[in-house]
C-alpha cells in the first residue's frame, strides 16, 4: 500500500491564492482524471498519472491540472461522473445543478487566469429546482436517471439522458445531505439531518422504510451525512450514527432494513462512507451472492481513514490524521486498487494497493453476475444512455487515436526525458511493464473512449449535447462505477487567521509525496526508570510521517515530523499553520508521537527524549525519560507523558513547571479477581492538568495532586448498579458514557436493604467529587442540584445540611487562618449554598431546613451564580 498527497492539487482564494477547502471529489470511470470541487466556486480536472506515477510526476511534459471550470457563483459542494463518463454533474451553493461535456476545440488559457485549459469541459445544462445549497449527487448505476440534494430537504430526480425533472420526494424533515442509488436498481437511499435514512422505490417513488435508530443520538453540526450501497446490493453504510456515545457508521441490511451491525473505531464523527465498486470472493469458492465480500473505507472527523472488509471484526488499515482538518469526500477508482480522499485543510490524498494485497478482487463481471441474481427488471421503461452511441473515431490533446476507427482507451502516456516510453495502467500500479488490461463484457466496467472530434463550431447548447454524448464509445473494459463523492459547506471553513505573522518563515513542503507506513519497531534500549511496576505497556511502531493536528476550535495546523527509513538518518519535524510552513527542526532520533495545541507542541523520540517547543518554534526544554513514550497527549499548555513502563508525569510548559513529576499506574491495570488483562483505553488531560486514565474495566481514574493519589470517577459497579441514567455534560458525562459503552456485564438491581438509595446517593457523590476535580463547572452545577433535589425528597436531610454547611464555611470572624476556600470550580460557595437552599425549599421534605439556612444565609454576603 502507498499514500500520496501530491501538493500540487489545490483550489484557493483570495488575493493571496491560499489554499482553501476541497469539498468533493470523483475519478472518472477510466481512472485517468479525478475531479474536485472547491470553496472558490470552481471545478478542476487533474490528470491522475502525476499522482499515481512518481516518475511522470517529476517530468514537466506531463500535464498535472487539466482543466480548470467557472460557471458556478457558488462554492462546488458535490461532484459526479456518470458511469459512461462522458458527462460530470455539479452541485454548488448557488442552489444549481450543472451537467458538463468535453469540446473537443476548446482548450487554451482560462480568461483572468494563468491557467490553462488542456482540455474543455463545458458547462450543457442547468439544473434548477432547489432552494438553498445543492449538496449531494448521485447518477444510477445505468445513468438513466441523476438523484440530488440538497438543504431544502426535498430530493430531485432528474432523467439521465433529457434532463427533464421526473419526480420530488419531501418527506424528509430536515436537510438531506447524503444520497445513494441501489446498484440493483430498485432503490434509492437519503440521508437526513432528520436523523434517519429513507429508502425509496425507484418504481414508484413510495417511501419503503425510513430507518431511524441508529442516527437518534447524532450531532447535528455535520454538514455531510454521506453513505454507500454495497456493489453487490446487500446494506448500505450510513455516516454519523452512534452506538450509544460510539461514533459510527451504521450498516443497514437490504432484508428487512435492519440496523444492529455498526463499524466501530473513529474517535469523532463519521462523515463519509465509500464502498469499493469491487467485489471479493475467496479462491476455493464459487462466486455468488452468498460468498460476495465487500471493502469499505469511512472518513472522519479525527482526520483518520478505515478500510474495512465486512467479513472481519477489525480494519484492514487505519490511516491516522491524514489530514490536518476534516476529510470531507471520498471515491474508489473502478478496477478497486486506488482511494481518493479530499479534506477542508485543502489537500487530496490516493490510497493505492498493490494487486498482491487484494488477491480475493473479483472481475467486474462477477458484480454484474451477483446483482442478475436478484432478477430484478425495471417497469420505468428508460434505457440506458450509456449504451445507446457508436464508438468514433477520435483525437485528442494527448495525441492522437492509434486507429482512426477502432476503439481507443484513453490513456495518458507519461513523457520522460532520457527514458524509454512506458504506458501506466492504472488499474495495476504495482505493475512494472505497465499496460491497460484487455477488455471484458461488463458494460458498466469499461475504460471510456478518448474524447471525440467535432467537424466545426458547436452552434447551441443542443449541438454541444449531442457532440458530448457521441465523444465516447460503449466498449468495454476493466472497471465498474465510479467511487461516491460528497461536499462540505462553505461556513465552516476557510476563515483566515486575523493576526499577521512577523518576520521571516522557514516555508517547507506540507504535502511530500511521501507513503505513510510502518518502517520498523522502535529500538527500546532504555531501562525502565522505576521498578515498582512489572507490566510494560506497548510502544508505538515508528512510521514514515506522524503527525498531529489542532483540534477544529482551535484552527488550522498541525505539528509533523518525516522519519528517516535509515535507523540512523536524520527526522524532519515541522510546524504548517494556515497551509503555511512556519518552522522546522531536525532530530537523530525518530519520532514516535506528537502533541500540538494553540500553546505548545511536543515531540517523543525513539532514544526516550521528549523535545517541547513553543509555537514559533523555540525549543523550552529536553526531557529525557526513564523509559520510551506509550502515549502524548496535550490540553492548552498542560503536557501529558505516559511511558512504557506505567508512569505518568504532567508537565505546565508555561511556567516550565512539572505538575505530577512522576506516579505510577501499574495498579490501575492490576484486577486480581480475574485473569484477563486490563487494557489503557485512553489516556486524556484536563486544561487544568489533571490526568485522566479510561481502562478496559472498565473504570476511569483522576489524579488528585492534593491527595497524591488516584481517585475513580467512574467504575464497573457504579456500571451495573446505579439507577441514574448516564449524563450528557461536561467531560464527566463523557467519561460515563465511554465506561458504559464497554460495559458488557449484567444489571444488578437489588443487592439488599436501602439498596437503590444509596447506589444513587453514591453515584450522585462521585459525580460531584469528579467534577470539582476536572473542574467543569456545568458538571458540578447539574449535579449538585440533581443531589440536593434527590436529598430532599427522600429525607435525607443530614446529608443535605453537611453540603450546605461545606459550602457556606465558617460564619464568625477570628484571628485564626482558615484553610476554607470560598469558591468551587470558580463559582462562589455562598452563591452555590443560596442556589441549593432555593432548590430544597421546593423539595417533599426539605422545606424545614431549607428556611433555617436561608435566614443563616441572609446574614452573609452573596451575589447568586
Amino acid at each position: 500500500m502507498r499514500v500520496t498527497k501530491p501538493s500540487w492539487v489545490e483550489h484557493s482564494v483570495g488575493e493571496k491564492k491560499g489554499r482553501c477547502p476541497i469539498y468533493s471529489i470523483s475519478v472518472h470511470p477510466d481512472s485517468t482524471r479525478i475531479a474536485t470541487g472547491g470553496l472558490d466556486n470552481k471545478v478542476k480536472i487533474w490528470s491522475t498519472l502525476p499522482i499515481l506515477d512518481e516518475g511522470a510526476e517529476k517530468d514537466e511534459a506531463n500535464h498535472k491540472l487539466l482543466c480548470t471550470m467557472a460557471a458556478h457563483t457558488g462554492p462546488v459542494l458535490s461532484v459526479r461522473w456518470a458511469h459512461h463518463g462522458r458527462f460530470l454533474a455539479t452541485g454548488s451553493d448557488d442552489t444549481v445543478c450543472m451537467i458538463w461535456g468535453i469540446d473537443p476545440e476548446g482548450a487554451g488559457r482560462l480568461w483572468g487566469s494563468e491557467e490553462v485549459n488542456h482540455e474543455n469541459w463545458k458547462a450543457l445544462t442547468r439544473l434548477v429546482g432547489h432552494r438553498p445549497d445543492v449538496v449531494d449527487l448521485a447518477w444510477s448505476r445505468d445513468d438513466s436517471m441523476l438523484a440530488s440534494v440538497g438543504l431544502d430537504s426535498k430530493v430531485w430526480i432528474w432523467d439521465g439522458n433529457t434532463f427533464e425533472r421526473l419526480r420530488k420526494l419531501d418527506l424528509h424533515q430536515g436537510f438531506v445531505k447524503g444520497v445513494c442509488w441501489d446498484p440493483v436498481g430498485n432503490y434509492l437511499a437519503t440521508q437526513s439531518d432528520d436523523k434517519t435514512v429513507k429508502i425509496w422505490n425507484t418504481e414508484d417513488w413510495s417511501l419503503v422504510q425510513s430507518v431511524s435508530q441508529p442516527f437518534e443520538t447524532s450531532p447535528q453540526s455535520t454538514f455531510f451525512r454521506r453513505l454507500s450501497w454495497s456493489p453487490d446490493g446487500a446494506f448500505i453504510a450510513a455516516s454519523n450514527a452512534m452506538n450509544g456515545p460510539v461514533f459510527v457508521a451504521a450498516v443497514i441490511d437490504r432484508e428487512g432494513w435492519n440496523s444492529d451491525i455498526s463499524f466501530v473505531g473513529h474517535e469523532n464523527t463519521i462523515q463519509v462512507a465509500a464502498f469499493n465498486p469491487r467485489l471479493f470472493f475467496r479462491k476455493e469458492d464459487q462466486p455468488g451472492r452468498a460468498t460476495a465480500s465487500c471493502m469499505l473505507a469511512l472518513g472522519a472527523n479525527d482526520f483518520s481513514i478505515s478500510i474495512w472488509r465486512n467479513t472481519l471484526h477489525k480494519p484492514l488499515v487505519v490511516l491516522k490524521e491524514v489530514f490536518g482538518r476534516d476529510l470531507l469526500d471520498m471515491c474508489w477508482s473502478n478496477d478497486g486498487y486506488n482511494l481518493y480522499a479530499c479534506s477542508a485543510d485543502g489537500s487530496i490524498c490516493a490510497v493505492s494497493f498493490y494487486p498482491v494485497e487484494l488477491p480475493e478482487l473479483g472481475q467486474p463481471e462477477l458484480t454484474q453476475k451477483i446483482l442478475d441474481e436478484y432478477e430484478y427488471k425495471p417497469k420505468r421503461g428508460l434505457t440506458r444512455a450509456a449504451s445507446i452511441q457508436p464508438p468514433l473515431s477520435i483525437t485528442n490533446s494527448f495525441g492522437a487515436s492509434a486507429a482512426p476507427s477502432s476503439t481507443v482507451v484513453n490513456v495518458l502516456q507519461p513523457r520522460k526525458k532520457n527514458s524509454a516510453n512506458r504506458r501506466v495502467d492504472l488499474s495495476n500500479p504495482a505493475s512494472t511493464s505497465r499496460s491497460i488490461h484487455p477488455a471484458t463484457n461488463d458494460p458498466f466496467a469499461a475504460p471510456i473512449q478518448a474524447f471525440g472530434g467535432s467537424n466545426g463550431h458547436q452552434a447551441s447548447t443542443a449541438q454541444m449535447f449531442e457532440d458530448a454524448r457521441n465523444a465516447f464509445s460503449n466498449n468495454t473494459a476493466n472497471g465498474d462505477s465510479p467511487g461516491r463523492a460528497g461536499s462540505k459547506r462553505k461556513a465552516v471553513f476557510g476563515e483566515d487567521d486575523a493576526r499577521a505573522v512577523r518576520g521571516r518563515l522557514m516555508s517547507t513542503a506540507q504535502n511530500d509525496n511521501h507513503p505513510v507506513e510502518v518502517l520498523r519497531a522502535p529500538r527500546v534500549s532504555v531501562q525502565g526508570g522505576s521498578t515498582s511496576s512489572q507490566r510494560q505497556l506497548p510502544v508505538p511502531q515508528i512510521q514514515s510521517v506522524v503527525r498531529a493536528a489542532l483540534s477544529q476550535e482551535e484552527g488550522s495546523a498541525y505539528f509533523q515530523a518525516q522519519n528517516s527509513h535509515s535507523p540512523d538518518g536524520l527526522t524532519k519535524i515541522s510546524f504548517v499553520k494556515d497551509n503555511q510552513g512556519r518552522w522546522v527542526d531536525y532530530a537523530s532520533s525518530s519520532v514516535l508521537a506528537l502533541a500540538v495545541t494553540n500553546k505548545v507542541c511536543a515531540a517523543a523520540h525513539e532514544d526516550g527524549s521528549v523535545v517541547v517547543y513553543s509555537p514559533a518554534g523555540r525549543r523550552l526544554s529536553t526531557l529525557r525519560l526513564g523509559s520510551v513514550i506509550y502515549e502524548l497527549q496535550a490540553s492548552e499548555d498542560k503536557l501529558l507523558v505516559v511511558t512504557s513502563d506505567c508512569q505518568i508525569r504532567v508537565i505546565d510548559t508555561r511556567s516550565s513547571k512539572a505538575l505530577i513529576s512522576s506516579v505510577s499506574i501499574s495498579h490501575l491495570l492490576d484486577d486480581s479477581s480475574t485473569s484477563s488483562n486490563i487494557e489503557i483505553k485512553q489516556c486524556l488531560i484536563q486544561p487544568n492538568g489533571v490526568p485522566i486514565i479510561i481502562t478496559s474495566q472498565p473504570a476511569a481514574y483522576a489524579y488528585d495532586n492534593s491527595l497524591s493519589d488516584w481517585i475513580t470517577i467512574s467504575s464497573t459497579h457504579q456500571n451495573s448498579s446505579s439507577p441514574l441514567t448516564t449524563t450528557s455534560t461536561g467531560i464527566v458525562g463523557d467519561i460515563e458514557s465511554m465506561t458504559r459503552s464497554l460495559w458488557k456485564g449484567k444489571r444488578r438491581d437489588n443487592g439488599g436493604e436501602w439498596w437503590t438509595e444509596s447506589m444513587t446517593m453514591s453515584h450522585h457523590e462521585v459525580r460531584i467529587a469528579a467534577a470539582t476535580l476536572l473542574e467543569s463547572k456545568e458538571g458540578y452545577q447539574e449535579f449538585i442540584s440533581a443531589y440536593i433535589n434527590y436529598l430532599g425528597n427522600e429525607g435525607f436531610l443530614e446529608r443535605a445540611e453537611e453540603v450546605l454547611r461545606e459550602l457556606i464555611g465558617p460564619i464568625y470572624k477570628t484571628t485564626q487562618p482558615s484553610d476554607w476556600a470560598d469558591t468551587v470550580v470558580g463559582l462562589n460557595k455562598r452563591d452555590v449554598a443560596k442556589a441549593l437552599i432555593n432548590y430544597l425549599s421546593k423539595t417533599n421534605r426539605g422545606g424545614e431546613l431549607a428556611k433555617e439556612y436561608a435566614v443563616l444565609l441572609g446574614k452573609l454576603s452573596g451575589d447568586g451564580w
